[in-house]
């Protein structure tokens, strides 16, 4: 069994590019990429909000709340990316150097994902997709018209992880398959069952194809996946529930829940 994965140039994407899908499929041909069966598409974050108008120039933020301008001090940032950073957030948690920590759809992500990297220039940044998971479930509908092949499709970012330097990939939405594996009750190599072990397939991916895809000017913003036949791709219009299966709650995440736990005690005290 192998996965392989194939980095996907693109020319510069742009505000007044429309049509995502047909960018895919001239960059599979440009790159000499075939679709097969069971590929997955994963694609950078980044690409959809640009396409879907997600730039924000700074100097139409006008007001900034006090708690932004406290976080901003704090992190050593724009007061005024900052605001924005509380405006996407559903929860800002606190702030260190660099950066604020804040919860978005229950996902906990440095500023809210709010980036300024290549957002179209300094006086830019640039916020997550609206909707990732339509967005997703849109763009493989299309292709398997296109193509008739059974794919799945990851819109994809990237984050940090308690105590550990650096980024990896997640996957924003998925669309054509679990996005897990449920090892819970499958013996290990000596008979004795999992109790807990779930493991995150479509983050996996993403990790990997962060490798290629890169953070500054490679250009590659989509991976292509192969080798993912074990995966379960299924066809579901539950896509919402189906995204649902990468989130847990805070009170049962090993890293927020005692924080979360404290926190609910302080309040009632």
């Amino acid at each position: 069994m192998k996965i392989e994965f194939f980095g996907i140039r693109t020319p510069l994407i742009n505000v007044s590019d429309k049509n995502i899908t047909n960018i895919l499929i001239e960059a599979f041909k440009a790159n000499k990429v075939e679709l097969q069966e069971y590929d997955i598409i994963i694609i950078a974050s980044k690409v959809i909000s640009v396409i879907e108008g997600c730039q924000l120039p700074l100097n139409s933020i006008t007001h900034v709340r006090q708690e932004a301008k406290i976080a901003a001090n704090t992190a050593g940032l724009d007061p005024r990316f900052v605001e924005v950073v509380f405006q996407e957030a559903d929860e800002v948690l606190g702030a260190v150097p660099g950066a604020v920590l804040a919860l978005r759809n229950n996902v906990l992500q440095a500023n809210a994902g709010v980036d300024q990297s290549n957002a179209g220039g300094n006086e830019f940044v640039i916020v997550l997709p609206k909707n990732p998971i339509r967005t997703a479930e849109r763009i493989r509908k299309e292709i398997n018209a296109l193509t008739a092949k059974k794919i799945g499709i990851i819109i994809a970012d990237s984050k940090t992880h308690p105590l550990r330097r650096g980024t990896s990939g997640f996957a924003l939405a998925v669309s054509g398959f679990r996005p897990l594996i449920d090892d819970i009750g499958t013996p290990d190599l000596y008979g004795r069952p999992m109790n807990i072990t779930t493991r995150a397939i479509a983050d996996n991916l993403v990790s990997g194809a962060e490798i290629l895809m890169g953070e500054t000017d490679q250009r590659v913003p989509v991976v292509l996946a192969r080798g993912c036949e074990e995966i379960t791709f299924e066809e579901t219009r539950e896509i919402e529930k189906n995204n649902d299966l990468m989130k847990i709650s805070p009170n049962h995440c090993i890293y927020l829940g005692p924080l979360w736990y404290n926190r609910k005690f302080k309040m009632k005290q």
